[in-house]
């Protein structure tokens, strides 16, 4: 796992340097305005100066941790100077740490760091990233930071501060490498984090990888083109089956006049030719008319056979792919007035067929 570790911008023209940290080894990554970020940086911590952060401790007992912790940034907040931004844990036992920071100054250095690509996952004062052993006041530097530190206090190592919180006792000075151990060991279970409440990190959901979104192109492109093939090769089989039928409908209207050569105009030719026979025209014409109008309205019904006889009883052979076609047929059939009667059955290849006979009302 590589961390990147950094100082906290200051001002707006600040340039920290970064280091990443893999396995406790250091790296220097460049300044801020030189940054690459790395798909390995899996934390970016930034330790920000004692000078603009204060620390505080609070004793809080009977409380439960979150009580507690809502009381330490209740009474940070009354010690302060005006509006700040504040974050508790609980430090040892019943004593819980604060840290408050100006709001414009939290904003500043998160604006300077997003202009570069960075977005820190942990803030964190640099005096609570140094652990100093009990009743021992230390000192420590990184990059151009220091701290005063003991268990109780973290401010700027100043002489001022030296003379009134350390007095005659000896601060030890911490060396580089212990140091950069203690920043490791801070990014891995920081005290507190100053990225909560309104700076809480802002992650962008992702709801898939960037290679799971080519993969869900692709998909969505097959899944395109399977459709519109699918529908061209149904299309395809009932133009097939309706250019069959309409075959096999000519040649019933050809046994009554082989005159007959546009399935489209079957049905005058049709009453023509009964004229001529003198079959009941009155009744034939009306009749057919009824049929070719119920089935043009219905997709990909054709008739089969059609005979008239000298009862005025109209004998169809319907037949379609499907029965829910004929259906279709036979509802605007009965729906025009016309007595009829169905039997359904199927043929060799599994059309749908019907037995219809049709007669005047």
């Amino acid at each position: 796992m590589t961390v990147v570790i950094l100082r906290f911008p200051s001002s707006d023209v600040d340039d920290p340097a970064l280091f990443r940290v893999t396995d406790g080894v250091w790296q220097h990554a460049g300044a801020l305005s030189e940054f690459m970020p790395s798909a390995d940086d899996e934390t970016v911590m930034a330790v920000v100066s004692p000078a603009d952060v204060r620390c505080s401790w609070f004793s809080l007992q009977g409380l439960e941790p979150r009580q507690a912790e809502g009381v330490a940034k209740l009474r940070a907040a009354e010690q302060s100077l005006g509006l700040v931004h504040t974050s508790a844990a609980q430090h040892v036992g019943d004593n819980y740490v604060t840290a408050t920071i100006a709001p414009e100054v939290m904003q500043r250095g998160l604006d300077r760091l997003a202009a570069h690509g960075v977005n820190p996952d942990i803030i964190l004062p640099f005096g609570l990233a140094i652990d100093p052993p009990a009743d021992v006041v230390v000192t420590a530097d990184f990059e151009g930071l220091n701290v005063l530190r003991s268990a109780q206090f973290a401010m700027p190592d100043e002489p001022v501060f030296r003379s009134i919180f350390a007095g005659e006792t000896a601060v030890e000075t911490l060396d580089a490498d212990t140091v950069r151990t203690m920043l490791w060991t801070a990014s891995q279970q920081p005290l507190l984090n100053l990225r909560e409440g309104i700076f809480a990190k802002k992650v962008r959901s992702i709801w898939a990888t960037a290679e799971q979104l080519k993969w869900i192109k692709r998909l969505c492109i097959a899944l395109v083109v399977i459709s519109t093939l699918t529908m061209l090769v149904t299309l395809g089989k009932y133009w097939s089956a309706t250019s069959n039928e309409n075959s096999i409908a000519l040649a019933a209207a050809q046994k009554v006049d082989p005159a007959i050569t546009d399935i489209d105009q079957a049905e005058v030719q049709l009453a023509a030719a009964m004229r001529k026979q003198g079959i009941l025209q009155g009744r034939f014409s009306p009749l057919s008319a009824a049929l070719w109008r119920s089935v043009k309205a219905s997709p990909n019904v054709s008739v089969r056979d059609m005979r008239f006889a000298q009862d005025g009883v109209l004998t169809v052979v319907l037949a379609a792919p499907s029965s829910d076609n004929i259906n279709q047929t036979l509802l605007a059939i009965q729906q025009d007035g016309y007595p009829i009667t169905a039997t359904p059955r199927t043929d060799a290849t599994g059309a749908t067929l019907v037995d219809l006979t049709m007669r005047m009302p």
